[in-house]
């Protein structure tokens, strides 16, 4: 059996050769005795804390420390904690805590033992790290192109660009979906496969196109490409970008139209300077053929018109004829085309109505041209609405820029497909149309300066808008 001398020898090895501070406190916080790990951490000689009441608990917290030992002693167990301790020069720092109870031979608490780490270089670490999180988080958050951060396959954040991009209205919308929801089923290996190459290097993946799923179902065109940031911030996640490409498919759609566009304008020249000689001979002998009363000649003469008239367009889209400007007011060139189209328009049951903004100021066009346009467009919303019906044709400023020329029909309506190739060389939504009216209307008003566009439903009907700029 040890005697006393030394089972006090072993006490005191244990507690200097410890690397954590050691103090020993009766039931009422007085301290009994430290170890020197205690008194390098603290300050204090162990003569100068020996007998004070917590010097190393900061005032503010002795009274939840008094009810720590109470909770001790009541039989609770404590687990570890992290607690601001004190110094003898007055400053601080983050230990981790253990507090034991001591019990004498009949089970009675008599004191407590405290186990001090200094934690003070991890907490420094850890709100470094916090730091750098906020300011990538923040730097993520303020980036112009949609991000967003997922972990094993969930997202984690996503930017207020991204948020918008998908179609929602906060980030917590997204925090927690799996990422391939918003992905084709068919790109799912495609995808799998990218991560994997993506978490076993430091690079970014290439730009890859892709459709992604937006919060309503609806896909939209998008390049993507994601890094794996385990580096300075602290938290091993995967960063993906991804760029709506909307606007670039259109303008590529866009210019990809326009060459179209230039190249039958080319071969349209070709074709009209080829047939416009033989037809003036044609017409030159079927008048002769009339003069002398043979029959079908007004048959063969409405024939040639309409293929001289076909010529003329094939010749419009060849080279607008923008030979003059006049200053016009719309609102008489809109009504001289009602009044054209009149007759017309009740042999559909339909009636037109006009709204015009006061003091429409003139514009300086083409007055043959924007008639024709007029007339090819009012003539398509007539003929639309075949069970009659109302057009309403407005003219609206346009910020002192210009004027927009609305006509409104409760036509049919163009399904979304079809609309995006109205416009588009030879395509008709009628049956015996020819698919140059609505090119030649676009090549008249782009010639002017302005726009066409059009919007329509199914059953709903179809808005034309012509925008036409103050100066040419």
């Amino acid at each position: 059996m040890l005697d006393m001398t030394l089972k006090q020898h072993l006490i005191d090895s244990l507690m200097n050769l410890t690397s954590d501070g050691i103090v020993i406190v009766d039931i009422h916080g007085t301290v009994l005795e430290v170890n020197k790990k205690f008194e390098e951490l603290h300050g204090w000689t162990r003569e100068e804390v020996v007998g004070t009441f917590l010097p190393m608990t900061p005032e503010a917290y002795r009274e939840d420390a008094l009810r720590l030992y109470q909770s001790l002693i009541d039989g609770q167990t404590v687990k570890d904690f992290e607690a601001l301790k004190l110094r003898k020069d007055g400053s601080s720092f983050y230990a981790n805590v253990t507090v034991s109870p001591v019990k004498n031979s009949e089970g009675t608490v008599i004191a407590f033992v405290g186990i001090e780490r200094d934690i003070s270089e991890r907490k420094k670490f850890e709100e470094e790290l916090l730091e750098s999180e906020k300011q990538f988080r923040r730097l993520i958050k303020l980036n112009p192109e949609a991000i967003v951060l997922h972990k094993d396959g969930f997202v984690q954040f996503v930017n207020d660009a991204c948020c918008k991009l998908f179609g929602g209205t906060s980030s917590e919308e997204f925090k927690g979906r799996s990422i391939y929801d918003f992905f084709c089923p068919n790109d799912m290996d495609l995808i799998i496969a990218r991560l994997h190459e993506v978490m076993n290097s430091d690079g970014y993946s290439e730009f890859i196109e892709m459709k992604m799923r937006k919060l309503d179902g609806t896909f939209i065109d998008v390049e993507l490409s994601s890094i794996y940031v385990h580096k300075n911030i602290g938290f091993p996640i995967v960063q993906s970008v991804i760029r709506d490409l909307t606007e670039r498919k259109k303008s590529e759609e866009a210019i990809i139209r326009s060459e179209k566009l230039s190249l039958i304008g080319q071969l349209a020249a070709g074709i009209a300077h080829d047939i416009r000689n033989p037809l003036t001979s044609l017409k030159g002998f079927v008048h002769l053929l009339k003069a002398k009363n043979t029959d079908y000649v007004d048959v063969m003469l409405e024939e040639l018109e309409h293929i001289n008239y076909v010529v003329n367009e094939f010749m419009t889209l060849a080279k607008p004829h923008l030979n003059y400007y006049l200053e016009n007011k719309i609102q008489d060139l809109v009504q001289s085309v009602i009044a054209f189209l009149q007759p017309h328009a009740h042999l559909y049951n339909v009636q037109i109505q006009m709204d015009t903004d006061p003091d429409l100021p003139a514009i300086a066009c083409n007055p043959d041209q924007i008639k024709q346009v007029l007339i090819n467009v009012l003539k398509n919303a007539i003929e639309s609405m075949v069970s009659g019906g109302i057009i309403r044709i407005g003219i609206k400023h346009q910020c002192h820029e210009g004027l927009i020329i609305s006509v409104e029909d409760q036509g049919v309506g163009i399904s979304e497909d079809r609309l995006s190739q109205l416009g588009e060389p030879f395509f008709t939504t009628k049956t015996n149309g020819t698919g140059l009216g609505l090119m030649v209307c676009k090549r008249i008003i782009e010639g002017h300066g302005g726009k066409l566009t059009i919007e329509s439903q199914i059953d709903q009907g179809t808005t034309v808008r012509i925008e036409l700029p103050f100066k040419k």
